[in-house]
């Protein structure tokens, strides 16, 4: 009996996908006759479920609401002819070239790289170097490499800062020590060379885009990792006139060293209000990651047994860290795909591109190398009048030179390109080298040039994502003309939804005056004492804090609510009493009330402009649900519908 009702079951759910199924041609719905596809709805529905956050718009039918505004807002873009400004011709062009890139890679090429630079970022080296600036293009290299080989057995031999002295003029030769460095921070060929030096000796000669090198290898170590640390900033500048950073970082150093809570204080006290409701906690960083040389030092000289720092001063402000934990290098796996950006972004992508185009040249059967070239060369001549490289006249140009595919070019083609290049030719170079650089040049730009125009036609994924940015661009142009610039430049409009929805602008209520803190009861009385005889905080806090921190005062406009404020106090002017709270104890001099009331037009204007932004788009969907026609195939929803919930 449960064998049997199982099978039914699993047969039962077996047949609602198979009639779930969505195909290719199945369309989901139409605006203004333009078909849309259920899978292109699935593929958006999946991929974008997670970011979601109410459960209603997951259904289907409340999705399918958002996802036709998506399409009618594109209908409204392509129908005012956005999609033909040269701008967003740009700026998607430059995407289109940037994402394309990421698809022109050999992957074994890249994960070999991949895995060398981890195994470099595990360790840094320190090294000095001579540098002999030499053109890239140059093929006279015998001078220059002379020269850096006599510098070599200096550096062997000789003190670095006088070589220095001696030596470094900052135009054609350099002498620089370099400190510690690991992967990505130097070219590719003069990183690979330091590492491959042993400590304390000094490479062979090699040549990078910038000349002869020698690089001497001080000391090898293993990376520093990454650190995690809270702080508490007090800025530079304060609204409150009578703050002192430098006063105030102090006395929530004594607090600390007395015991306070670093987090509560962080929430209480930081300027940097990003931490401070995270207890002042930051992301982990590396070196070299912070801007700042020594917030960086500082933080990394933290440890469990020394856990607080003594106050620094940074360009933002005065700060104190506290140490959270510090971590080793992260895994392969971890810092993997960082990693295969980064080479991508790298002078190692050479390699790579070299390697891809040798796997196309064999996808696209290309003669190498190409035997037409010897019949171009011997017919090749420069016109010295002219400046112009010439085929003789005799010679038939239009003739097929190399194929790429379905993509010929000609003898003529090849000639073009040459003479459109003649800034990297050297005049000394005989024909031969010209023929030959040039032809290695052009092979590639041609390969790659087909592979490019046509991998959105060859790669699926590519084409997924180049069309999410295709849209989303068109999107935010429209968006940003009609809806967020036109709400800031509708002076009218904002001032009329101000003056319809006022009640929706009000400040809390709030007090002026000071918060005194402090987690000994006694010093919050004395406090209170001293504000009856209306003493100023400047003496109080000389007369409670000249020994030890026991007393901190926040001052100013404060809403209630505010992280120095206790949760619950009397709303009225004057002293108030001794208030109790989380083992703490305070007391507030209210000076002036300042209650509930409406915010004038200005003072609402950033939250105004936002609500009035979404009234704008609600009334625009409207005309747009007016505007074109949106016809939905039930039957193809019933499909989605019944895929998605089983």
């Amino acid at each position: 009996m449960h064998k049997t009702f199982l099978f039914l079951s699993t047969a039962c759910f077996s047949f609602l996908l198979s009639n779930a199924q969505i195909s290719e041609n199945d369309i989901l719905l139409t605006i203004s006759g333009e078909p849309i596809s259920a899978n292109e709805f699935m593929r958006v529905y999946n991929k974008n479920l997670n970011l979601v956050q109410d459960d209603s718009q997951k259904e289907v039918d409340s999705y399918l609401e958002l996802f036709v505004n998506y399409k009618l807002k594109l209908t409204e873009a392509k129908a005012l002819r956005y999609d033909k400004d040269p701008v967003y011709l740009n700026e998607f062009k430059s995407y289109k070239n940037q994402l394309t890139q990421t698809y022109l890679t050999d992957k074994n090429v890249t994960d070999d790289l991949v895995r060398e630079a981890y195994e470099r970022t595990e360790n840094e080296v320190k090294a000095q170097h001579i540098l002999v600036l030499l053109d890239e293009v140059e093929t006279d290299t015998l001078a220059a490499y002379s020269k850096i080989e006599a510098y070599r057995e200096r550096f062997l031999n000789e003190d670095f800062e006088s070589l220095k002295k001696e030596l470094h003029n900052g135009k054609s030769v350099f002498v620089e020590d370099l400190g510690y460095f690991s992967a990505f921070k130097m070219v590719y060929n003069f990183e690979s060379a330091a590492y491959a030096t042993e400590v304390g000796s000094v490479s062979q000669p090699f040549r990078t885009r910038f000349g002869f090198h020698v690089v001497k290898v001080l000391e090898k170590r293993k990376s520093k990792g990454q650190v995690s640390v809270a702080h508490i900033m007090i800025a530079n500048t304060q609204k409150d006139s009578t703050l002192v950073a430098k006063d105030r970082i102090q006395e929530l150093h004594r607090l600390l060293l007395q015991g306070e809570d670093f987090g509560e204080l962080a929430k209480q006290f930081s300027d940097d209000k990003s931490s401070s409701i995270h207890g002042g906690e930051l992301k982990p960083f590396k070196s070299g990651q912070i801007n700042s040389e020594i917030f960086e030092t500082t933080a990394f000289e933290l440890s469990p047994s020394n856990p607080i720092s003594k106050p620094i001063q940074t360009q933002f402000g005065w700060h104190i860290l506290k140490y959270i934990n510090r971590k080793e290098v992260q895994s392969f796996e971890k810092l993997q795909s960082e990693l295969k950006n980064r080479v991508g972004k790298d002078s190692r992508s050479q390699l790579v591109k070299a390697k891809m185009l040798e796997q196309l040249l064999a996808e696209y059967h290309i003669e190498t190398p190409n035997s037409k070239l010897a019949k171009f060369e011997s017919n090749l001549s420069y016109n010295t009048s002219d400046n112009v490289w010439e085929l003789s006249s005799k010679f038939n140009k239009s003739q097929s030179f190399l194929s790429v595919k379905n993509q010929t070019y000609t003898y003529l083609d090849f000639l073009e390109f040459i003479n459109k290049n003649l800034k990297s030719i050297k005049k000394e170079w005989p024909t031969s080298v010209v023929v030959k650089k040039q032809y290695e040049t052009f092979l590639e730009k041609s390969v790659f040039k087909y592979k490019e125009e046509n991998l959105e036609n060859e790669n699926q994924e590519f084409s997924y994502i180049l069309n999410e940015y295709r849209e989303g661009l068109l999107l935010f142009e429209l968006m940003q003309d009609k809806i967020w610039e036109g709400a800031k430049n509708d002076s009218i409009g904002l001032q009329e939804f101000y003056n319809l929805n006022k009640q929706n602008y009000i400040w809390p209520d709030r007090i002026e005056g000071s918060v005194a803190r402090s987690s000994d009861k006694t010093y919050i009385k004395k406090v209170r004492k001293y504000w009856a005889k209306n003493q100023s905080n400047k003496m109080i806090d000389e007369a409670l804090n000249k020994e030890q921190q026991n007393v901190i005062f926040s001052n100013g406009e404060l809403e209630l609510g505010h992280p120095a404020l206790p949760k619950s106090f009397p709303f009225k002017t004057g002293v108030s009493k001794v208030i109790e709270e989380n083992s703490n104890f305070y007391v507030i001099n209210i000076t002036a009330l300042k209650p509930t009331a409406l915010k004038t037009f200005e003072e609402a204007k950033g939250q105004l402009l936002a609500d009035y932004q979404i009234t704008l788009e609600s009334e625009w969907i409207n005309e747009l649900r007016a505007k074109f026609k949106v016809d939905i195939n039930q039957d193809v929803l019933a499909k989605v519908n019944a895929l998605i919930s089983n």
